[in-house]
Parts: C-alpha cells; structure tokens; sequence
C-alpha cells in the first residue's frame, strides 16, 4: 500500500488543472483556497446576492423583465463555472415600488441572507430609501436602475447607477425636438417626485440653450390615476411636442386623457416606455412616441443580445426579452465583472475598490461601463451616459441612428 506524501495534495491539484485544460473548464481557484466569508454572503461554491424590484403594482413589468434579465445572465455565468469557481445566488424580493418596503427587503436581504451585494435596485425613491441603510452596512448597490440624476448627483459612495441618466436623456430630447422636428413650443409633464423634477429640470435648462422657454408645465401625483385636467392645459397651449415623464400605467393614463380630448401629440417619453408591455398598456392605440434606449435593440443583430433573447426563451417557456429585461441583464454584467476582478478573497470592500476603478468595461449591449473615485466629477457614479433615440412604429419601437452621448468624461 502507497504512503500519501505531502507531494500528493499538490500532485491531485495538478492533474484538476490539466484536466480543465484538456475538457475547456474553469479552473476554481477559489474552491482550492477554500476561502468563505459568509458574513456577506461568500461560500466556498456561491456568491448571495440581493434585489429589491416591483414584481407587483403597476410598475410590476418593469420588475418583472428585470428579475428575469439578471436570472437569465446569472444562469449562464453558472453554467460555465460561476465566477472565479463560485455560482452565483440571486435573491429577489417584492417592494411594489414602495420605498418603505425597498428598505425593509434591503434590511432582510443584508441581515438575513446576508447577500454581498445589492442589485438591479429598481426605481429612483426605492434606491434613495434603500441607500441610507445600505451606507450604514456598508453594502454596495451596483447596477442601481434609474435614469434620475438625483440618484447619482451628487455622486453616493456605495450607489454605483445604471443606466444614462435624465441629463443627457432629456437633452437628447429637445435637441432632436428642435434641431429636426424644428419644435418651437414644447409643453412638459412630469411625476411629481425625485424622478419626475431632475427630468423637468433638465428639459427647461435644455430649452434655455435653444432660446425656448415650454408653453406649458403640468405635474402629476405618483400612481396617478387620472389626468384629464393635466392633459387639457397641455393641448390648450398648442405645444408642438410635449415631454412626459411618466412610466407605465401612468404614462398609459396620458395616452387615454389625449385619446378622450381628441388630440394626438407628439410625445418624448421617458427611458423604460419602449417595451413592448408598454405597448400592451395602450391597448392599439396610435400614438406618435420617441423614447431612449440605453442599449442596442432587443430585435437586432447584436450577438449578445441575440444569445440573450435565446437563453431566455429557453428559461421561460418560449418567450420574448423585453429591453427592459436588458437593464437587468447589465447590472448582473455590472456585478459580475467586479466580483471577477475582487479574485478568490471577494468582499464588500472588495467590490467597492474595483467598482471605482471600472473603466470601459463592454458589456456587449450598449455603450461601455465606466465608474470613478468619488470626486472624479458629476458622473463618477454613472456607469453611462450615451442613448439611442427610437421611434414607435407599427407597436415596435425602432432605432433611429446611433448613440448621442453629450458628456465628455
């Protein structure tokens, strides 16, 4: 019978290593080191993390697409090893779109679960609430979903926010409004919250640039259920188009006050309307709408998208991605490469550090991800800031060019 030496323990490591060599695997590092920190969530063979979205209530589409974007993208990075040998655990819980309940998810996701990280937090008061308890744990919020720029201006330590935000969406905007719609009265709607004012903000600033002021301004209540009075004073300024910040049934609530006045505008609608749920909401109304995307079409050539829209088909019983279910695709993208970069030891102060230094990262749907140190300027917690404006034709929405990125970072 053969003594064991200790050349054996190295020997077996060796012939693993050869052998991922030889069958294309991943070699697990981390399951060699035998490293765990489950404080926050690192097993020797899995990573926990969290997130907190509306899977109910009327914002629940947008929750849903991005649950099952991030699931989808988690699956796969499974399937091929997990990161640095560890797979990845997504928890997900339901906040209805209520930042009471976003904290108290974050509280039991942090506490009870103990998730390394937040993700794919979805919404600008829900990732706001979420944020002061997450400062005081210590937990970083990577792929915070909200196009407000009250969410990363001024710029939050542990708040690392996809994607382009409401200065450069709603610049986009007017400048095409004027520039090629020659727009020369442009009315405003927007919720009246920390989403819907930065929007609004924006818009004016913008239009000050044009040598316009907007023929109108009207603000409604989140979760609104009617507009009627809203939407009259807006046609009765006779604006050539109007800005609405408003998503789902609230900006189908717009759609069917203009339909029940008569009056069809061109609208500029916010990032998140073009998706094809949207378009279920306005029940086959024609409607004459321009939205931003921050991403390449959900129905284009983009390889990675296409193997997106495979995968989740294949997950979910033959179904169609929506590009929302690409911001939620991105964030995990986000997540993943900083916990490849954090190497066998992660933790949250890991992530931190290589979150500050992300530069350029491609994460082959859209424009590059970059973050910076706190400091480093007004989008250092920006991962982009580039949209591609699409229009609603025959229910699809259509890219029109390229990206249009006004920052200069």
């Amino acid at each position: 019978m053969n003594t064991p030496t200790a050349k054996q323990p190295k020997r077996r490591a060796l012939a693993r290593a050869l052998a991922c060599v030889v069958t294309g695997a991943t070699l697990s590092l981390p399951a060699l080191a035998q490293y765990e920190n489950k404080a926050e969530g690192v097993s020797r063979n899995e990573v926990i993390v969290g997130t907190s979205v509306a899977l109910s209530g009327t914002l629940a589409y947008m929750g849903k697409a991005i649950e099952e974007g991030m699931s989808v993208y988690f699956d796969g990075i499974n399937k091929a090893g997990g990161v640095n040998g560890r797979r990845i655990k997504l928890v997900s819980y339901d906040d209805e779109f209520k930042p009471a309940k976003t904290v108290a998810n974050a509280k039991l996701l942090v506490e009870r679960d103990n998730a390394l990280a937040l993700v794919g937090v979805l919404g600008t008061p829900t990732v706001l609430a979420a944020y002061e308890y997450a400062k005081e744990k210590q937990v970083p919020m990577i792929g915070a979903l909200s196009i407000s720029d009250a969410v990363s201006t001024p710029p939050r330590d542990l708040v690392y926010a996809l994607p382009s935000p409401q200065s450069t969406e709603a610049a986009a905007y007017i400048d095409y409004a004027v520039k090629s719609l020659k727009a020369k009265r442009i009315a405003i709607l927007y919720q009246n919250d920390s989403w819907g004012k930065p929007a609004r903000d924006v818009a004016e600033a913008r239009m000050q640039t044009h040598g316009l002021k907007p023929v109108e301004v009207q603000t409604f209540e989140r979760l609104a259920t009617d507009m009627t009075s809203q939407v009259f004073k807006l046609r009765e300024s006779k604006p050539d188009v109007v800005v609405v910040y408003a998503l789902g049934q609230q900006a189908a609530v717009f759609f069917k006050a203009a339909e029940k006045l008569g009056w069809e505008p061109v609208v500029f609608g916010a990032g998140g309307l073009n998706d094809p749920k949207f378009v279920e909401l306005l029940e086959g109304k024609k409607v004459k709408l321009y939205v931003a995307s921050y991403y390449d079409a959900i129905d284009g050539d983009n390889p990675a998208i296409k193997a997106f829209v495979a995968d989740y088909a294949a997950k979910y019983n033959g179904s169609k991605p929506s590009a929302l279910a690409l911001m939620g695709y991105s964030a995990a993208a986000v997540f993943s490469e900083a916990l490849k970069r954090s190497g066998n030891e992660p933790s949250r102060a890991r992530l931190i550090a290589e979150m500050d230094k992300l530069q350029g990262f491609d994460q082959k749907i859209g424009p590059k991800i970059t973050f910076e140190p706190i400091g480093k300027g007004d989008y250092a917690r920006r991962g982009q800031t580039g949209v591609v404006l699409m229009e609603l034709k025959d229910q699809k929405f259509v890219s029109m060019g390229s990206y249009i990125d006004p920052v200069s970072r």
